[in-house]
């Protein structure tokens, strides 16, 4: 069974991992929305391919830095976690101490 901290470092984690999807998510949705209104008024289909490769590459090297981040965040867990627990628990019971 997994320690308090060891379970409050793993929920950090899990909301870290759902933001990042969460945000590639909207990324791709806006990229497609700016794909179709400024593909209808690209006078060119040449221009509109620009505009497609670009999104593309725009939306890739984004994905693949999320990936990366959450990868990251995973192997990392611990190093990143534990000392902003440890400080948010002292600051509370700092706080409880002097009564703010």
């Amino acid at each position: 069974m997994p320690s308090p901290i060891e379970s409050r470092i793993d929920a950090l984690a899990r909301r870290d991992r759902l933001l990042a999807v969460t945000c590639t998510v909207f990324l791709w949705a806006v990229l497609v929305f700016v794909l179709v209104v400024a593909s209808a008024a690209a006078p060119t289909a040449g221009i509109t391919g620009a505009l497609v490769g670009s999104l593309v590459l725009l939306g890739l090297f984004n994905t693949a830095s999320m990936l990366a981040l959450v990868r990251r965040y995973a192997a990392n867990k611990d190093l990143i976690y534990r000392p902003d627990i440890q400080n948010l628990d002292r600051m509370r019971h700092e706080r409880a101490r002097t009564g703010r």
